[in-house]
């Protein structure tokens, strides 16, 4: 088909007369780029405006937005709404073709296997072709002008982990991401790290007047390592907010990403391109509070005893994926060991509405640090002590889940000012199958054999020679610590 000279032109948009060709079936139409509602549509001859689907709120047809690209669809209008739009790009032609280009959008798609949570899919129609390139660049344009993405954010930049999830990573930026930034007309990079540590020292040295968003495409930990290198930026207290995090999952437990709705990668690809933006609580974590040097960062949890122990004790099995998790469980269940340790920790009603954002200061594990000497028997107030020492499940989160299979904090929010303190003490292996099967279903906060509340800060002393703390997923040096949240540190782009 083609794409003939714009039947009108105005500052709210275009209107091209257009046709699109399907193997033997060919339909004439008007192809509709409308900037001030932000969206496209392609109307058949002879269709009306409202005939597009997904307008008519008694259509029962199962039909999920329109697609050029359906057996059937050049009977079909096709309207993509602009929350959906993406942009538009130029296909390859030679001399003996005409200038083409396709569209990109992304839709809704509501998941049957985990209790209904939206996802996103991204759909590329058939192309349309025009009778110059002139003509193919200014619908180019026009469609990206809609979507709105070159000049509703800075630039993004793009941090790919090569090795993650057995070369998903690499796959997702070059198949997703980048055909899909490019079509935004977004200004982007990407690189592709070569060795551990290099997330961090690119966060640590992005230009945040340059570029407004960092996506990761990984895992947790290569999320960790970036969150280091922004958050020990000198002007991380004033500048770490202007930097949104996003981060496509292609890790083997991707706890954050399943926490904001970033169920697949392109979901989370959706998620760059809607850029709702949301305050990221980060928490410090150090062992060494009079050395600036020590402090850690923490976005997803801070564990010990079965979490760690089998999050840690099956790094062997990454390739497994998501199975890892599921055998490190069971034999956590059948072991049945227990953890040593004296916690403190800070309720989050000592923090008044409003208190706590904004800086990276220690107020209460100054306190703490400074008048017990190494040990947590009696701390000062507001500090208060658990009553037990030995441990089963000791998990403190910023998220509500750890992975893409549990919900251990249901009642937690990367931006709710507190971290989830879930335990258990010593329990039977029946018990310890309700304790996992809570924490797999989010019933953790409702669960008679598990202690929940939320607090601010926190102190842990090991008292086992057997002890390792996980940190993100990450291992730490088992040693007493101190950790307290800071209220919006950062950003994130939420696909909820």
């Amino acid at each position: 088909g083609r794409a003939r000279k714009p039947a009108t032109m105005a500052s709210g948009g275009a209107v091209f007369e257009a046709g699109v060709t399907l193997g033997s079936s060919r339909v004439e139409g008007t192809l509709s780029v409308d900037l001030e509602a932000g969206s496209v549509g392609w109307y058949p001859l002879g269709a009306r405006q409202g005939d597009a689907i997904g307008l008519h709120d008694d259509d029962d047809s199962g039909s999920c937005g329109g697609c050029l690209t359906w057996e059937g669809a050049p009977s079909l209008p096709l309207e993509i709404r602009g929350g959906d739009l993406v942009g538009a790009s130029p296909c390859p032609s030679d001399a003996k073709t005409y200038p083409s280009f396709k569209v990109f959008y992304f839709v809704e798609e509501v998941s049957k296997r985990r209790g209904g949570r939206s996802r996103r899919r991204l759909k590329v129609t058939d192309e349309f072709l025009c009778t110059n390139t002139g003509l193919c660049e200014e619908c180019v344009d026009k469609i990206r002008e809609c979507a709105g993405h070159a000049r509703s954010r800075k630039g993004v930049m793009v941090v790919v982990n090569p090795v993650s999830g057995a070369g998903r990573g690499l796959r997702a930026a070059r198949e997703l991401l980048g055909p899909c930034l490019e079509a935004s007309g977004a200004k982007h990079d990407v690189t592709v790290t070569r060795e551990p540590g290099e997330a961090q020292t690119i966060a640590a040295s992005i230009d945040i007047d340059a570029y407004d968003t960092l996506v990761v495409v990984g895992g947790d930990g290569t999320m960790h390592e970036a969150l280091q290198g922004l958050c020990g930026r000198p002007d991380a207290d004033r500048r770490a907010a202007d930097l949104a995090f996003a981060v496509v999952p292609t890790g083997s437990g991707n706890g954050f990403a399943a926490s904001i709705g970033a169920l697949d990668a392109e979901t989370a690809a959706w998620g760059i391109f809607r850029n709702a933006r949301r305050p990221l609580d980060v928490c410090s974590v150090v062992q060494d509070p009079w050395n600036g040097a020590d402090r850690k960062f923490m976005f997803l949890t801070l564990t010990f005893g079965f979490i760690s122990d089998l999050d840690l004790d099956t790094e062997s099995l990454r390739f497994l994926g998501q199975a890892r998790f599921t055998l490190g469980a069971v034999y956590q269940m059948l072991a049945g060991r227990t953890t040593d340790a004296r916690v403190a920790y800070v309720s989050s009603g000592e923090v008044s509405e409003g208190e706590g954002g904004g800086g990276l200061g220690l107020r209460f594990v100054g306190g703490i640090a400074s008048s017990q000497g190494g040990s947590l028997k009696d701390p000062p107030p507001p500090w208060r002590v658990l009553d037990q020492e030995k441990f089963q499940l000791f998990v403190l989160s910023n998220v509500p889940c750890m992975s893409m299979g549990d919900r251990v904090a249901p009642t937690q929010d990367p931006s709710s000012g507190s971290l989830s303190m879930v335990t258990t003490g010593r329990n039977g292996r029946l018990k310890n199958i309700a304790m996992f099967d809570a924490v797999e279903d989010g019933t953790t906060a409702d669960c008679d054999i598990i202690s929940y509340q939320d607090v601010a800060a926190f102190a842990v002393e090991p008292l086992s020679d057997r002890f390792q703390f996980s940190l993100d997923g990450e291992r730490i040096p088992t040693r007493t610590l101190y950790g307290e949240i800071h209220r919006g540190l950062g950003r994130f782009l939420t696909c909820l």
